[in-house]
């Protein structure tokens, strides 16, 4: 009976410590679940914010696309109103020539006409 006795006390022994051991593994078991829950929810975030800056990404490429774009346009225009400049410029320094000419020749024919006035006058 004695041996029986060592060997209940001895089960419940082993008992008492499986039972120990199972809720610690089972604290252990909650707190991996927890940390696999958290690594779970900074997961989803994480994958959200790169979803963001892969929108945020593409709309910057739009708008430098678009800036680029705008740039050329600018700059084509800018080359052509400075050849124009330069083209208006040639007129105007053409145009003072004319007029210098012009000027001239109006001053020749009006000595000529005050010439022949104060001729006209003598006789």
């Amino acid at each position: 009976m004695e041996k029986f006795k060592e060997k209940l006390a001895s089960l419940r022994s082993e008992v008492d410590a499986a039972n120990a051991r199972a809720q610690e593994l089972e604290a252990k078991v909650e707190t991996l679940e927890t940390e696999h829950n958290e690594k779970d929810d900074q997961l989803n975030d994480l994958q959200e914010r790169a979803k963001l800056l892969e929108e945020q990404l593409e709309k910057a490429e739009a708008d430098l696309k678009e800036a680029n774009e705008n740039f050329r346009e600018a700059d084509l225009r800018a080359e052509q109103l400075g050849k124009k400049a330069v083209r208006l410029q040639q007129e105007v320094k053409e145009w003072d020539t004319k007029n210098k000419d012009l000027e001239a020749k109006h001053q020749g024919v009006k000595d000529e006409l005050d010439e022949m006035e104060r001729q006209l006058e003598g006789v």
